[in-house]
This record gives C-alpha cells, sequence and structure tokens, in this order.
C-alpha cells in the first residue's frame, strides 16, 4: 500500500485571486503553531497567474532538464525524466518535521484531456472512493450543512471541498478535508492553463493514526491525532510550439506540495524522504500510460 492523497477540485474560470490562492502565494502553510512554510512560485505561470512567455519556458525546461538536454526531457516517452527536488522544512530548534516537494514533468496529451484524467489525483494520490485496490483513498464531498455550521461560504464556480481518507508508507493513515480552489482557461490557445490551490484544510478537523499489525496480523489504527500542514499548488501549460515541434498536445505539469511530518510518523527516520520521490516517478508513469491510451483512442 502506498502514499495517497485525495483532491476534488471544481473546473472553473476564475478573474480575481481567491483567498486560497493568495494564501498559498504570500502566507503559506503552517505546519506547526511556530512553523509556517511559503510556497515557492511556480516556473510556468507568472504571479498573475498567466503562463509566461516561451523564452521563460525554454530557460526553465534548460535548468531541470541539465546536461540531459530539453529534447530528452520532452519526449514522449514514459520513462522520460520527471524532476522532483525535495528539501527539508525544520524548526527553531532544527529538527525536520516536513519536505517542501517541486515535481515537474512533461505529457503529450492536450490540458483538456490532462484536465479530465486522473493527472491532479494521480500527483496528490486522488482514488475514487469506491475504487478496490490497497492504493484507493476515500472521499465525498462535505455538505452544504457541515460547511455553514462553520461559516464557510463556498463559491461554487471556484472551490470544492473533500473528504480524505489515506495511507502513508503503510504506516500512517490521515483522515480530513481537503480544500482546493481551480482557475482555468481552455480555449485551444497557447495561452491555456490550469491551476490548482489545494491544503487539508484546518478548520476541519483533520488527524492521523498509526498503521500496525495486530497479533492475528490484521492491519488496525491507532488512536487519532490532530494533523495539519499538507497542501501545495499544481498547474499544467502547453509547451511552446517552438519546443515541442511537431507535437502540439504536449503540457508541462509542475507541482509544489508541501508535508508535514510529525516526529512520531517514524521515529526522525528518512522514511518519506527516501520513498516519496519513487512513489511519485511510479505514478508519473502509470499517468503516462493512462493518458497515452485515451489520447490514442481519440485520434
Amino acid at each position: 500500500m502506498t502514499s495517497t492523497l485525495v483532491v476534488q477540485a471544481a473546473s472553473a474560470a476564475a478573474a480575481d485571486d481567491s483567498a486560497l490562492f493568495n494564501q498559498m502565494r504570500s502566507g503559506g502553510i503552517a505546519l506547526t503553531d511556530d512553523v509556517t512554510t511559503q510556497i515557492p512560485s511556480l516556473a510556468f505561470v507568472d504571479a498573475s497567474g498567466e503562463p509566461v512567455v516561451p523564452s521563460e519556458v525554454k530557460k526553465q525546461l534548460e535548468k531541470l532538464a541539465r546536461a540531459g538536454g530539453i529534447q530528452r526531457f520532452i519526449r514522449d516517452s514514459v520513462v522520460a525524466p520527471i524532476a522532483i527536488d525535495m528539501d527539508s522544512i525544520s524548526n527553531a530548534e532544527g529538527q525536520r518535521i516536513g519536505h517542501l516537494l517541486d515535481v515537474t514533468f512533461v505529457v503529450h496529451a492536450p490540458i483538456d484531456l490532462v484536465e479530465d484524467s486522473d493527472t491532479f489525483q494521480s500527483l496528490l494520490g486522488v482514488n475514487n472512493q469506491d475504487a478496490e485496490t490497497d492504493e484507493a483513498g476515500a472521499a465525498n464531498k462535505v455538505t452544504a450543512e457541515e460547511l455553514s455550521r462553520l461559516g464557510i461560504a463556498v463559491d461554487l464556480e471556484l472551490e470544492s471541498f473533500g473528504r480524505v481518507s489515506f495511507p502513508l508508507l503503510d504506516r500512517v493513515l490521515i483522515n480530513g478535508v481537503i480544500h482546493a480552489e481551480t482557475k482555468r482557461r481552455i480555449e485551444g490557445t497557447a495561452d491555456d492553463y490550469v491551476t490548482v490551490a489545494w491544503q487539508l484544510d484546518p478548520r476541519f478537523e483533520n488527524s492521523w493514526s498509526s498503521i500496525e499489525r495486530n497479533d492475528l496480523g490484521e492491519e488496525v489504527t491507532g488512536n487519532a491525532k490532530t494533523y495539519r500542514g499538507l497542501g501545495g499548488l499544481i498547474t499544467a501549460t502547453r509547451l511552446p510550439a517552438d519546443i515541442a515541434g511537431s507535437d502540439s498536445d504536449a503540457t508541462i505539469v509542475q507541482a509544489k506540495l508541501v508535508v508535514h511530518e510529525p516526529v512520531d510518523w517514524f521515529g526522525g527516520r528518512n522514511q518519506l524522504r527516501s520513498k516519496l520521490p519513487l512513489i511519485i516517478q511510479d505514478r508519473v508513469r502509470d499517468l503516462r500510460r493512462k493518458l497515452a491510451e485515451v489520447h490514442d483512442a481519440l485520434r
């Protein structure tokens, strides 16, 4: 069983910045009462959320591709490179309490297909609540009554709330509510984009529990403990024509993710740092396979 994370995001355009997008850009995500991590800017959209110019895209891809070169990085292959950077987040005592991930890769499918597929869900571990695999998370929408009790007014054209339950590395079970906001423009032009801001919403009772085995070898969970500090930004933009060549459907996907790791999870060992990149790599490759099958069927 691998880690999964669930986001249910609306697909709608928005003219102005929303509270969650503003928070991600300026305030960041609070991991504890004393530690808040700001999410670095996305490379392929500017401060207003618009896709950057082709010359800037090329510059950013050159940094990511390094010695392998841009064409190798963007090639149409399940095993094409995936850029994954992971930095530790520490408290005032220098103790590691979380991670900041930056993930970038290219898929050879149009943005509307990427959005309609499991792209955003795959990176963040979204699974249908009726899925029957061990990796499946469980998600359902928070009711209007629940939101009203908390004094939360929802912009249905932009926001959504999803109840989640998902395991991390077969050791920790997280339960809570994800708040997501989506901005999109899909008009069949070079300026198309989809960007999602999301976080485990601290206004709800989110928790984590240890996953253990009893004397019969059955999986059991420990007592629930309060949890926060999970979220990020993810965007999909078109690969400029002068870089993509004849493949007009190539799409760049980038995600900036924050994961709070309480010391009690793994006793200070580098479990997440060593395994998360491998999990993300496997998910991206699976995503590429699925998109290729769907895209080929539509041609």
